[in-house]
């Protein structure tokens, strides 16, 4: 599994993007810079692989860029400026340049 580590503050083509989301869980979800404009981005969603499963829903997760989103799932979101990185949000997900490490994942409701 080899995936595109870019730990800058600003969006790059290529670049893998996380978001995570749940009220009890912590679901993680990776996507690829597939588009790149000065206001907008344009994100594919890509595969996830969760390691270290304790039997209770909870591991790390990391991206599996094997796997790509078809073309109509990619989709466009308003670049915003937070601490001078950028990131994306809407109502449910924030979408954050991915650090590089596994992150925290848990489907135990």
């Amino acid at each position: 599994m080899t995936a595109t580590i870019s730990q800058t503050e600003r969006f790059e083509l290529g670049q893998i993007v996380c978001s995570s989301y749940g009220y009890n869980m912590t679901i993680v979800q990776f996507y690829q810079v597939n588009r790149l404009t000065k206001a907008s981005v344009w994100l594919r969603p890509i595969g996830r692989h969760v390691t270290g499963d304790d039997g209770q829903g909870e591991g790390k997760a990391m991206p599996d860029p094997s796997y790509q989103a078809p073309d109509d799932d990619v989709f466009r979101k308003k670049i915003q400026l937070s601490d001078g990185k950028q990131f994306v949000s809407d109502s449910i997900k924030h979408f954050r340049i991915w650090n590089g490490k596994p992150q925290y994942h848990n489907t135990w409701d």
